[in-house]
């Protein structure tokens, strides 16, 4: 009898360890619901942009064939994102955003693209993975190929301050010689690997006249690191290096090269809110429509980056991709979660598919999901729950649009 009442005992503590592990999920779930996602995401893995000839220069070694003219999506990049829209299918059926036989209606859902082959298809393939039984049309602006200014606005009509302001934010965050030294470990190993010293030699160069000029000596290098990157994830080994067995880290160091100038856009504040402010004014717009559920821009790192800088989101590492600035094919993810009582908040996070997912190594399912990296915003707290408030949230797009929207010509 003692023993039978010793077995229960533990049987009563077990059950209870069991519940108290359960609570912080099921307790957040019983006071909010997924009510509505907008989703900022960079196009996947396309072809260099620049031509073979160009990479020539820097390195004779023969290039793999991408299969796609320069900057297209790649079929291996389609892949990839049609498996990340199935995984948010999934995501999105488990927080009841969308029951399993979903049929969008009338505004439920914005599919809208820079107008370039590469944004365009990556949309395409989001959508077929995410909606594989409905057809979604793909919204774009203009000809294909032809910049839309939401995605891609320029810098005219700019008064004289505001360059004098970006020359203030650029020697806080070091100046050029700090830019050139951050990647220095790069550009050593791209040395190595392209078998051509003089890149070494290179300089990294943010000029402020008319606007911000980003590139310098080092910009063929960059490009071709760009390229690097693209082949590795196309190739997965040590091919995609010429022979040379690269680490991680030294991956990693490559990216860096080509990223450096996706690094000024986040750092240099006045340049991510002038890039950023055709974007912030869409989040505010979207979030304001009380029928849509789910909105997916596509664009390019450049928008992620910018954006980012200008929200004032805090830096964070990003565990398993070689690119810490904007990942190829990750998405900013702004998810609105109400209560019961019909108050809204928000959860911000970056998701992207792993190094090793890009490469092929790893599949992307509910097994092994992509990354999820929740974001922070610069002097604004979250609730014990990790959220924070619509109106903090909608405060600072407000901000981040109006905050000097006068140096270019622009009244709020």
């Amino acid at each position: 009898m003692l023993l039978k009442k010793i077995w229960a005992a533990l049987l009563m503590v077990l059950c209870l360890c069991q519940q108290v592990e359960a609570v912080p999920q099921d307790a957040f779930h019983s006071k909010y619901h997924l009510a509505q996602v907008i989703v900022l995401s960079r196009h996947n893995i396309r072809a260099p942009l620049v031509s073979k000839e160009k990479l020539g220069e820097i390195t004779t070694h023969t290039w793999h064939d991408f299969g796609v003219k320069g900057g297209e999506l790649t079929a291996h990049g389609a892949q990839i994102e049609e498996k990340m829209g199935a995984y948010c299918r999934l995501y999105f059926q488990k927080e009841e955003l969308f029951p399993a036989d979903y049929k969008p209606e009338a505004r439920d859902i914005l599919l809208y693209a820079n107008a370039f082959q590469r944004t365009i298809a990556t949309a395409r393939s989001f959508e077929t993975g995410m909606f594989p039984d409905v057809d979604v049309p793909v919204q774009y602006k203009g000809d294909v190929n032809e910049a839309d200014p939401v995605f891609l606005p320029g810098q005219a009509g700019h008064k004289p301050a505001y360059d004098e302001k970006l020359t203030a934010e650029l020697t806080a965050l070091g100046g050029n010689a700090a830019l050139t030294q951050r990647v220095a470990a790069g550009v050593k190993t791209a040395a190595v690997v392209f078998d051509n010293p003089e890149v070494s030699k290179g300089e990294f160069k943010v000029s402020v006249k008319d606007g911000v000029h980003l590139g310098g000596s080092i910009r063929p290098l960059m490009m071709t690191c760009d390229a690097l990157v693209l082949q590795y994830y196309e190739l997965g080994d040590k091919r995609a290096s010429f022979g040379h067995e690269l680490t991680f880290n030294e991956w990693r160091d490559i990216a860096a090269v080509k990223d450096l100038g996706i690094h000024a856009y986040r750092h240099i504040p006045t340049l991510s809110r002038a890039l950023a402010r055709p974007m912030l004014s869409i989040f505010q717009e979207e979030l304001n429509l009380q029928k849509r559920k789910f909105t997916f821009l596509c664009g390019h790192d450049t928008n992620i980056a910018s954006v980012m800088g200008a929200m004032e989101v805090k830096d964070t590492e990003l565990p398993e991709t070689i690119e810490q600035e904007a990942p190829i094919g990750s998405k900013l993810v702004v998810e609105e979660w109400q209560d019961a009582d019909g108050e809204s908040y928000v959860a911000l996070k970056l998701v992207y598919p792993s190094t090793s997912q890009l490469c092929g190594k790893t599949p992307i399912d509910a097994d092994n999901p992509p990354q999820a990296v929740p974001l922070h915003l610069q002097n604004i707290y979250p609730n014990p729950d990790g959220l924070i408030t619509m109106q903090d949230f909608q405060q600072r797009l407000t901000d981040a649009i109006t905050s000097d929207a006068e140096l270019m010509g622009m009244h709020y």
